[in-house]
């Protein structure tokens, strides 16, 4: 009995680790699977065999080879790649104002989207994770798709989530605090759901992007509506016992600053996020509530060319916070010393309106002995990294609990055979 299970864990940790590389990598023909997860020849055959009887893999074509001598190619190699219609994912960002949602394939593709415009701020909490799983429901319904090929739900919130109790403990959209989503998202519509905090999953699309570049330490802040912060260590990023940590954005910068949505003054986020930059150039005092409802976006760039005309009010605004960024950024610095911090989200539009500032903050909070080494880059505004690294985490979750085992195991409920 002990050498069947035995034997049952190694073949699940195989297929996943085929899996895996292929995540990572694309296409791959057996030789190069080899080369990527360290399993022999045989083993590559046997796995490949099943997950394609399984319709977790596909043939992709073929990828020639290195040549063999110098005036020869060897035969070209057949590639396997996650079949796209092994499963199906849906992820949904939720932040002040609004929900968005993604179908997305086997393979991560996306499918179909659909954005909610909702005040959120109001909603009654009681129904709030019904809501989100009617709106998953028109959003499968519309895009065709049976539900039961839905293999798990993503959603990603703003503030702080807590993926264990499937909870929103605190977020500037809402008014109210313990919101039960995730719950209610799985009675309603019978799929497994997961929360976590949005700038998590930032970090989660990164490494699933370009895991050479992000896959060691590093420090990714979403600057925006707010600001949070998703810590990558050791190539896996750090969600805490419970999903809330590295709540940089809600970290204190100043003792009885200014007033943060969070209720509490000086925090990271009340001198960096939008509505913090908007108090400043419009000479409101800091004991100012923020306002509640998202602001839009022509009232950022709007206020972004008057600093970059060298409106003196506006161009200090992003000088505070940057200095703000700054210190928080050399605290974790010193604390960590990340070989990368990854600034993204719309705040970054104004890069060059924040950095001199913050790198003279950061000269200042920390030796050079530990910041020299570290690379401060950005992400494009237009990448939607929030939702790519939710459907990303998802589908690792899909990997890891129906896939390494086969097609028709989901939590204890049979998941239709793939055909």
């Amino acid at each position: 009995m002990r050498e069947k299970a035995d034997s049952d864990l190694v073949r699940r940790q195989n297929r996943l680790l085929l899996l895996e590389a292929l995540r990572q990598h694309g296409p791959l023909a057996r030789v190069e699977m080899g080369r990527h997860t360290g399993l022999s020849p045989a083993s590559i055959t046997s796995i490949s065999y099943q997950l394609i009887a399984d319709g977790i893999l596909q043939e992709a074509g073929e990828a020639q080879p290195l040549a063999e001598g110098p005036q020869r190619r060897g035969r070209p190699l057949t590639q396997l790649a996650i079949n796209p219609k092994s499963a199906h994912v849906v992820a949904v960002k939720i932040s002040i104002d609004g929900i968005e949602l993604a179908l997305a394939d086997g393979q991560g593709a996306i499918l179909s989207r659909r954005t909610s415009r909702t005040s959120t701020y109001d909603a009654d909490p009681k129904a709030f994770g019904n809501m989100v799983a009617s709106e998953i429901a028109a959003l499968i319904a519309r895009s065709r798709v049976n539900a039961k090929r839905v293999a798990r739900i993503g959603i990603a919130v703003q503030g702080v989530a807590d993926s264990q109790a499937g909870t929103v403990v605190w977020s500037p959209a809402f008014r109210t605090r313990n919101i039960a989503v995730s719950a209610a998202v799985q009675t309603s519509l019978g799929i497994p759901c997961h929360i976590a905090n949005d700038a998590n999953m930032i970090a989660e699309g990164l490494i699933s992007t370009d895991r050479a570049r992000y896959g060691g330490t590093a420090a990714v802040v979403f600057m925006g509506y707010g600001v949070g912060m998703g810590l990558i260590l050791n190539g896996q990023v750090y969600h805490g016992p419970t999903g809330a940590a590295a709540e940089f954005g809600h970290m204190n910068h100043l003792p009885g600053g200014p007033l943060c949505r969070c209720g509490r003054r000086g925090c990271v986020e009340a001198y960096v996020a939008d509505y913090s930059l908007l108090r400043w150039a419009s000479g409101q005092a800091e004991t100012q509530p923020p306002s509640v409802n998202a602001i839009p976006e022509d009232d950022m760039l709007a206020l972004e060319e008057a600093a970059r005309r060298g409106e003196p009010q506006a161009a200090a605004a992003y000088a505070k916070a940057g200095e703000a960024l700054g210190f928080g950024l050399a605290r974790i610095i010193a604390i960590l010393t990340p070989s990368r911090i990854v600034l993204a989200g719309p705040g970054t539009r104004a890069m060059e309106l924040f950095e001199p500032h913050l790198r003279r903050a950061i000269e200042a909070g920390v030796v050079d002995e530990l910041r020299r080494n570290v690379e401060i880059e950005t992400v494009p505004i237009d990448t939607d990294m929030i939702i790519k690294g939710t459907i990303d985490q998802v589908l690792r979750h899909v990997d890891r609990e129906i896939f390494a085992h086969g097609p028709l195991e989901r939590r204890g409920r049979e998941l239709e055979h793939i055909a």
